[in-house]
């Protein structure tokens, strides 16, 4: 009986690097235009919050915030910040974050979520300062670094434009921020006219 060994044909064969896995010049047509698959973009938004730590009636909050997404390779990273208080004239409570984060984008909709450190620079006396030892002097500034998420959907209404809202946490030992956000999206995705389509004419 002849025994047939599969790793006979395969030594022979010379073994090929999978290239097709991470193209970074990877391109899409919509609209007769070209987009570039792998891109970066920047949100804008604002919302209202809650935290969990101040006074009673202190605890619904605004907030506004950019985050600027980039990827390296086929990997997300996110780099951004927030200002939080009881109106948008009255931010009182400044976070910066960093993450790590997965993305699914389509012709009409982008989604992603981020995790990763956050530092938050905040001001006023809080409800358990005696817990934490922290001062409660009016305008002293308290910091701590902490963890924060972010969960992110847009609609486009162009390949790279468009409109969608954020649910984020913000957490450390002293207080945990939360909330909601609507966001203006902006990306790097445009490349240029389609091959082979023409612009119209400039009118003389």
């Amino acid at each position: 009986m002849n025994f047939v060994f599969a790793q006979t044909d395969t030594i022979a064969k010379p073994l090929v690097k999978d290239t097709t896995a991470f193209n970074p010049k990877k391109e899409v047509a919509y609209d007769g235009k070209r987009y570039r698959v792998y891109n970066n973009w920047i949100t804008f938004g604002i919302g209202q919050g809650f935290n969990s730590h101040w006074f009673k009636d202190e605890k619904d909050e605004k907030n506004a915030a950019v985050d600027y997404s980039f990827h390296l390779k086929q990997y997300y990273f996110r780099l951004g910040g927030f200002m939080s208080g009881r109106d948008f004239n009255q931010f009182n409570n400044y976070s910066f974050h960093a993450g790590i984060g997965l993305r699914k984008e389509a012709e009409k909709y982008n989604l992603s979520m981020f995790l990763g450190p956050s530092i938050s620079y905040f001001r006023r006396p809080l409800s358990d300062s005696t817990i934490y030892g922290l001062q409660t002097v009016l305008g002293s500034v308290i910091n701590r670094v902490g963890g924060y998420a972010c969960v992110e959907a847009v609609y486009k209404f162009k390949y790279d434009l468009g409109l969608g809202g954020q649910i984020f946490c913000d957490y450390n030992e002293v207080q945990i921020v939360y909330g909601v956000r609507i966001v203006a999206y902006f990306s790097s995705a445009y490349r240029g006219i389609k091959y082979g389509r023409k612009t119209a004419p400039k009118k003389k």
